[in-house]
């Protein structure tokens, strides 16, 4: 440093003619060099999910600090919203054979919460139970159904439910424990509620379940009062009551009926079974077996397997008629040479089955269907044709409603068919031994007729017949 002032004092002039060189040279170079200079500033932008994203309008000019010319930018925007990310904006501006960008930096974020939705802001509980039933969805604008990553977490009389998106925003909900039971506990009947029973037979309850909300299988806890005296006819009540640890109660009554069984009833009940045999015939011909009481079943060729069923049906005393062997209303309609083709088709089988051919028929869907007027007239044909030939054809005046396409329990079939039976002479039973709901309704039918002075019989060639007015 001492050398340098030195020098300076002793080259004065000649210092401040290089220090004045120097401030003109930097002029000059000010004045006459140009470049493209962008007005934008290095700020990062940031954006949210899915928003909408305009480029920001940035000016440029050719020139220096002391002149410069506006010039066009090219903008070029690679940005997605729709995808979490850092992208750029590139801005380019050209000016003669220069050419300069910019990249602006874009980040795409999300910032939005995801959202808990509970169906209540409060659940009833066990008193004696932390097990808890609560619907809840979490969803997040980004990452679409995250229900599962739900956590919950029990404090003392409150449900806390959690969850965290993938980019960290978060979201909770509490759900108020309301520790009650107001619930009663349900009671069950094995078997039917209302019972027949023979009189001078024995009587053993089939038995009764209990199940409650809280307490679970409380079935050791069901008290049963009443008694049944086989010896007396009449009707006998059970009730079986049950109450929960938090006295919620309930009870159901059984009805037992002690009759004195007749199948020589003024009124007659014939039980039919069309469509079968199938997987449940055996099932059928035990329940009949049980009672005695014989039937009559109106075959198909639709399930070769159980063909067997035919004979022993028929070894056992009922009666077996014709149902058509392919139950195909277009082919069985459309002629009647296609029908009777049809009907000894499925007669052969029973003889196979039996050793003898069946002269009794139920006309697929009875004698006053309407699926067969594609071919106008062929019921009033069918009708005259087969007396003719030298068959009987039946049709019921009682049905279970068993064909109606939707499954019913077997009590509601059972009550259809009581329903429809009164004081009449006979009444000729539509079922389908198909349906095993049906099949199970027979026990009550059964018993419900021996209880009320029906009996019970196949039918045959000279038994009562049943014709439907004939709509083709």
């Amino acid at each position: 440093m001492v050398i340098v002032k030195k020098f300076i004092q002793k080259n004065r002039l000649l210092f401040i003619i290089l220090l004045a060189l120097f401030f003109l040279f930097l002029v000059l170079f000010l004045i006459f060099h140009k470049k493209i200079i962008f007005n934008v500033s290095n700020d990062i932008i940031v954006l949210e999910y899915q928003s909408d994203f305009i480029p920001e309008s940035i000016s440029a000019c050719y020139g220096n600090s002391f002149k410069c010319d506006s010039i066009d930018v090219e903008v070029h925007n690679g940005v997605d919203t729709s995808s979490l990310g850092d992208y750029k904006v590139l801005y380019t501006a050209s000016y003669g054979g220069h050419k300069k960008s910019f990249a602006k930096k874009v980040s795409v974020v999300d910032r939005s919460k995801p959202i808990i939705n509970v169906t209540s802001d409060s659940v009833s509980i066990c008193p004696n139970s932390n097990s808890y039933d609560v619907n809840y969805t979490a969803y997040d604008n980004y990452d679409g159904d995250i229900t599962s990553n739900v956590i919950t977490d029990v404090k003392d009389d409150s449900l806390i439910l959690s969850v965290s998106d993938s980019s960290g925003n978060f979201d909770s909900k509490t759900v108020l424990l309301k520790r009650e039971d107001l619930d009663s506990p349900s009671i069950s009947l094995n078997e039917n509620q209302t019972m027949y029973i023979p009189v001078g037979s024995s009587f053993s309850d089939p038995g009764y379940s209990s199940i409650d909300n809280c307490d679970g299988d409380i079935t050791d806890k069901v008290l049963v009062d009443g008694n049944v005296d086989t010896n007396a006819p009449g009707n006998y009540y059970i009730t079986y009551t049950i109450s929960d640890s938090f006295g919620n109660s309930n009870s159901i009554t059984r009805t037992v009926i002690v009759y004195s069984p007749s199948q020589n009833g003024d009124k007659v009940i014939y039980l039919t079974f069309d469509d079968g045999p199938s997987q449940y015939t055996g099932e059928l011909l035990d329940v009949l077996a049980k009672y005695n009481v014989k039937a009559t079943f109106f075959v198909t060729g639709l399930k070769p397997d159980y063909f067997n069923y035919i004979g022993e049906a028929y070894k056992q005393g009922h009666s077996i008629g014709l149902h058509t062997i392919s139950h195909n209303y277009s082919l069985v309609y459309s002629s009647s040479d296609s029908f009777l083709n049809d009907i000894n088709s499925i007669n052969e089988i029973v003889k196979n089955q039996t050793g003898s051919y069946s002269n009794i028929i139920r006309f697929p869907g009875g004698s006053s269907n309407t699926v067969s007027r594609f071919n106008p007239g062929i019921m009033s044909q069918l009708s005259r044709i087969v007396e003719e030939k030298g068959f009987k054809y039946f049709d019921w005046n009682v049905s279970s409603g068993d064909a109606s396409g939707t499954m019913m329990s077997s009590d509601v079939y059972a009550q259809n068919i009581i329903n429809g039976l009164g004081n009449g002479s006979y009444y000729i039973v539509l079922q389908h031994d198909t349906n095993i709901n049906s099949i199970r309704a027979v026990s009550s039918v059964i018993e419900y007729g021996l209880a009320h002075g029906y009996s019970f019989k196949a039918l045959d060639f000279d038994s009562p017949v049943v014709h439907h007015r004939i709509a083709n």
